[in-house]
């Protein structure tokens, strides 16, 4: 007879779990649900998480209003939604079962996990860029799964991750510092592809949580001056507790009235790199616009729209890129940065319950003034 698998827990296991499940577009309901089947997915890595904390993030928007930000930032293309997806894929907990039982060990580890894992054997994959695998499966996302009655994510009580994306937290990092984990490696990775140059001047283009995460990444990689600009109070406030030397307020303010008040806390030096979180038509122009001789821009957010480039506003050897998700060293990296207190979250977080979830989406689409910085789910 061959060995037959069962789960090693730490813990009694419940058979249902409270969950917030998006059953389609801008229905999100909490509910009982069963636990997540791990000896079904067929892969002895999974182990399962009790989620501890978990922060709610803008793409989680997204996936509410029926966009597909994965797909989108990935793939360059619309892919639908299957229903019952369970969000969250910003999130932090303690392992508390495996089925593999050369990874006991683990049991009682406290981890931020990464949310994702690559299938390892496409071009990608092969090539050293496995943050375009066309095959990642996904935490929150729904994507890779397969046909299920439910997709796992860590608006939940428990969530199903792989050992090797598991990383162990010090015993004194809060568990909603380490759920930002995530959001963090994406602001390392974009400040990356922006090609910080030491000393030369930066502009941000949107102070939410991906912004102040580039300005703390920008900072320790010996960026210049470093801009931001926003049209709400809160997101500048925080942008420059973050390190931000000059902040802008937008809201009063014409393109012409922004390049001068750029120009002059720059002595005259356009920035060498700019990140746009809000990926509009404005901030792409506004961006092109103020971007320097041989500089960056990166697009943050990609939407399905259409931008009007005049070929001359990429001479002088400017680049227009994108970037998405984050390598293994963008989340090492930050992990260990954010371990040394050299970036910070602690001003960030609005913490509420699971079952709060569904009531505060709608609140934060309509939030103009942008009340709530970042939203963190505590168990």
């Amino acid at each position: 007879m061959g060995n037959i698998k069962r789960i090693i827990s730490s813990e009694p296991l419940p058979q249902t779990i409270r969950a917030i499940v998006l059953e389609k577009p801008e229905k999100l309901t909490c509910k009982e649900i069963p636990l997540w089947p791990l000896l079904d997915y067929n892969d002895d890595e999974l182990v399962l998480v009790k989620v501890k904390s978990c922060g709610l993030c803008g793409s989680d928007l997204r996936y509410y209003l029926g966009e597909n930000p994965w797909g989108q930032h990935t793939l360059g293309k619309y892919i639908p939604n299957p229903p019952n997806i369970v969000l969250g894929h910003e999130f932090s907990g303690e392992i508390v079962a495996v089925i593999n039982p050369g990874l006991r060990e683990l049991l009682g580890k406290r981890v931020a996990p990464i949310c994702s894992k690559v299938c390892g054997h496409c071009f990608y994959c092969k090539h050293g860029m496995e943050n375009l695998c066309p095959e990642t499966v996904h935490i929150g996302h729904g994507q890779g799964w397969g046909e299920r009655d439910y997709f796992p994510g860590a608006y939940a009580e428990y969530v199903p991750v792989w050992a090797k994306s598991c990383y162990e937290i010090s015993d004194s990092m809060p568990w909603e510092t380490a759920a930002m984990m995530d959001l963090l490696a994406v602001g390392c990775h974009v400040a990356r592809r922006g090609n910080i140059k030491p000393e030369m001047p930066i502009m941000i283009i949107g102070a939410g949580p991906v912004g102040n995460s580039i300005i703390q990444v920008a900072n320790i990689l010996g960026a210049g001056r470093v801009i931001v600009l926003d049209q709400a109070e809160i997101p500048l406030t925080l942008a420059a507790k973050a390190g931000a030397d000059f902040i802008l307020d937008s809201r009063e303010l014409s393109h012409s009235e922004i390049i001068d008040l750029v120009l002059r806390t720059t002595e005259g030096v356009l920035p060498a790199s700019i990140f746009d979180t809000v990926g509009t038509k404005k901030s792409f122009d506004l961006g092109i616009r103020l971007l320097g001789k041989a500089g960056t821009y990166v697009n943050v957010a990609v939407h399905d729209l259409n931008l009007d480039v005049n070929s001359m506003s990429i001479a002088s050897e400017k680049t227009i890129t994108s970037s998405c998700n984050f390598d293994v060293i963008d989340y090492e990296d930050t992990l260990r940065w954010l371990e040394e207190g050299r970036i910070k979250v602690d001003d960030w977080i609005h913490r509420i319950s699971l079952q709060d979830v569904p009531y505060i989406f709608p609140r934060l689409i309509q939030d103009q003034k942008k009340d709530i910085f970042k939203v963190c789910i505590n168990f």
